[in-house]
């Protein structure tokens, strides 16, 4: 059998992670081919005067990249450079080229894409693969989805889409350890952005299923 081909598209590196981590590591078990693209990586330091801690340096964003990609048995890339937060002033034309260029290449059987969110990058990198997954000739993905990350309790609650359930019960340990590899992307409470976040929402989403722990997915396309 075919090796099942899995895109997840991603304004920022740990935003895969937070969103469909715990699916991940299943799928890699289950022998997956994954393809991790993220929007952008890092930022300009010169303009971030209240980032002293350097927490989107280039350098250091791309190592934690690589080795949260290394364990998913992942092939990643990003489509720009330092443009953290300013992802609204990239041409969409150019974002989506990107995004059309590993669809074309990679064929995923399923894609994932993070929820719009009210940030920037996120909201841009939504549009942008929703634009790039318009009917093509000769290939379409049978599946494409919806991720969440910890700030949905307060930032969007009407997303559309069936929504699908993930039991991570099994490997929430190991999805946390996974996030914790994205070190400078740790905050404290009352950020959701820690092992405590993660561990609620997906606890919230395994009630909701059934589950101790779960990841929800909302489906904008499914060919059975």
């Amino acid at each position: 059998m075919a090796r099942k081909q899995i895109l997840v598209i991603a304004p920022h590196a740990d935003d895969e992670v937070l969103g469909c981590g715990g699916y991940l590591l299943h799928q890699k078990e289950l022998g997956a081919d994954i393809f991790i693209l993220v929007g952008t990586i890092g930022c300009d330091m010169t303009t971030m005067t209240l980032n002293p801690q350097n927490r989107q340096d280039f350098n250091v964003r791309m190592a934690e990249f690589g080795s949260v990609s290394e364990i998913l048995g992942a092939d990643c890339d990003y489509i720009v450079q330092n443009m953290d937060a300013m992802l609204d002033a990239v041409p969409s034309r150019e974002i989506i080229s990107k995004i059309d260029n590993v669809i074309d290449i990679f064929k995923p059987d399923e894609v994932f894409i993070n929820y719009r969110s009210h940030h920037q990058d996120h909201i841009k990198m939504y549009e942008c693969a929703m634009a790039s997954l318009r009917p093509r000739e000769g290939f379409s993905p049978k599946f494409v989805a919806l991720y969440e990350y910890p700030f949905i309790l307060s930032s969007q609650s009407d997303i559309k889409g069936g929504a699908v359930y993930h039991d991570i019960t099994d490997n929430i340990e190991k999805k946390i350890k996974l996030f914790d590899l994205y070190s400078t992307q740790i905050r404290q409470y009352p950020s959701p952005l820690n092992e405590a976040g993660i561990k609620k929402l997906a606890e919230i989403r395994g009630l909701e299923n059934g589950t101790q722990y779960a990841e929800k997915f909302y489906v904008q396309k499914m060919t059975i």
